[in-house]
């Protein structure tokens, strides 16, 4: 499991997603697939509905590449969901503040 919790098992059940980060089964998605994007400081954000689409959004996974997950919203690591570059300190919503966390339907 994860060391983040950026959002609540609650939360994850209602959208239908899992916290467990399962590689196998990412590497298993027919593609393009969809997958949860969760902002990994959303609890900052209490101005914003916690399920705001800057927030938590569905995106496309479009290729899986060695270990790097190439999405419609930025590039993940394989191993963990979690982006795989430092936040850039920007002020807008970007991919270098999110993790990924699998749907229970694949």
């Amino acid at each position: 499991m994860r060391p983040y919790r950026n959002i609540t098992d609650i939360e994850l059940e209602t959208l239908g997603a899992t916290r467990e980060w399962d590689i196998k089964t990412a590497l298993s998605l027919p593609l393009p697939a969809q997958i949860l994007w969760v902002h990994s400081t959303r609890e900052k954000f209490q101005r914003l509905d916690p399920l705001d689409p800057c927030l938590v959004k569905t995106i496309t996974v479009e290729r899986i590449s060695g270990d790097v997950i190439k999405t419609d919203f930025g590039s993940y690591n394989l191993q963990t969901g979690k982006n795989i570059y430092t936040s850039c300190g920007c002020k807008k919503f970007c991919d270098c503040y999110g993790q990924l966390y699998l749907f229970k339907n694949v």
